[in-house]
This record gives structure tokens, C-alpha cells and sequence, in this order.
């Protein structure tokens, strides 16, 4: 669901909510805290979406059938 599709829904809400309650805490943190904090955030983000992805590329079968060629590209 894209956030388009998503205007009156409860997911969007909360979202919302989140993302306001998010900003808060992180202000009240000292800035030295505060860096780390994201930045595990964001590796942990990327970790769940390679996992994810890694699962989900397990699961389909058509992409055994064709697997993707490599292509050189020359530059002029």
C-alpha cells in the first residue's frame, strides 16, 4: 500500500504518530547519543530488508529458470 492509497486509513495514523513520538525522544537525547542511535537504527533497517529480500528471492522459482546475465558496459 503506498502512502497515496493510504489516506484515511489507521496505518497512516499511525505512522504519523510514530514518527512525531520518534522525533521527541530523540530530541530530549544528548547529540552524542543521538548519531549512534540513528545509525543503528538505519543498519538495522538495511539488515531486515536483506533478510527479507534474501527470503523472498528463496520462494520464487521462476528465478532459477532465468537466471540474470551480465552485460559490459563501454564507455567511450
Amino acid at each position: 500500500m503506498t502512502n497515496r492509497q493510504c489516506e484515511d486509513c489507521p496505518v497512516k495514523e499511525l505512522q504519523t504518530i510514530h514518527r512525531l513520538i520518534e522525533e521527541r525522544a530523540f530530541a530530549k537525547l544528548p547529540e552524542e547519543v543521538r548519531e549512534p542511535l540513528l545509525e543503528a537504527k538505519k543498519q538495522m533497517r538495511l539488515a531486515l530488508r536483506g533478510f527479507i529480500g534474501h527470503v523472498l528471492e528463496e520462494k520464487k522459482s521462476g528465478h532459477k529458470k532465468q537466471p540474470v546475465k551480465s552485460r559490459h558496459i563501454g564507455l567511450e
